[in-house]
């Protein structure tokens, strides 16, 4: 029986020192029929030259003359991807040998899936561990922990393509958070789940000013508010999840007072 396409969606922006071991890990992988949607964003860098002497006949590579933004860039991305699964990459992050064949053996097994995430392995820029983060959530189980903090690393991410047609793309409006925006639509009507395996290295953030950090920080906190008000709106919320929201809320703008953004 033929196993079913996997499009590997990954966005690349200035990560020339990774980009060569992270399409190898997506070369390397077990599970072998898939394509790689590899979009350079406008790189100031050399990632588009490293790109390009990468030979694989899978591998479609885009090339946008400027930057257009991470949702903007993710958004273009979909319309390529031809597989019945989509799943996640980001240019930096390393994907085990097992991650597409784990993954779709979790949708297979459970047809009313629509979203697996897993654990995962932090590491730094040259790729030594730093820690594991084990995530073992029962996201069903009240308090749904996803409605308040998003415990979803985007590159650990595969969906089924027909969950574009239920819930949309990535939403235009968040510039970082467009991600939680994706998993808290997917949750509220479909089954999303976090497996406790680890099945991708996470790079950390790389250096970069203390003010970029600063402004980053306060626009993500800026869209999680935002996502905070329309869970608020659109979930039946038990009395724990209400305080807990209005805590991390509160936390939130403490914060942002810190940096001075308010």
């Amino acid at each position: 029986m033929k196993k079913p396409l996997v499009s590997i969606l990954m966005t690349i922006y200035n990560h020339e020192s990774f980009l060569n071991k992270s399409i190898k890990s997506v070369i390397n992988q077990t599970f072998k029929n898939w394509e790689l949607i590899a979009i350079d964003n406008g790189s100031e860098d050399k990632s588009s030259e490293v790109l390009k002497k990468i030979s694989d006949k899978r591998i479609k590579k885009k090339y946008l003359k400027k930057n257009i933004g991470r949702t903007n860039c993710l958004n273009y991305g979909l319309k390529f991807c031809k597989g019945k699964y989509i799943a996640i990459l980001d240019s930096d992050d390393l994907a085990r040998k097992n991650r597409i064949t784990f993954q779709i053996n979790r949708m297979k097994k459970n047809t009313n899936l629509w979203l697996t995430s897993s654990s995962y392995t932090k590491i730094d820029d040259r790729g030594r561990n730093l820690s594991k983060v084990l995530i073992k959530e029962n996201l069903k189980k009240k308090p749904r922990k996803i409605l308040y903090n998003n415990i979803i690393a985007h590159s650990t991410v595969l969906f089924k393509k027909k969950l574009l047609e239920k819930i949309g793309k990535y939403p235009n409006k968040f510039q970082y958070a467009q991600d939680y925006a994706f998993y808290l639509k997917a949750f509220k009507n479909y089954s999303i789940e976090i497996v406790k395996n680890d099945l991708v290295k996470l790079r950390m953030p790389h250096k970069s000013s203390e003010t970029f950090r600063q402004s980053k920080t306060g626009i993500i906190i800026l869209e999680e508010l935002e996502l905070a008000r329309w869970v608020i709106k659109n979930f039946r919320l038990s009395l724990r999840e209400m305080v807990n929201i209005i805590f991390v809320c509160f936390k939130k703008v403490i914060k942002l007072i810190k940096l001075k953004l308010i």
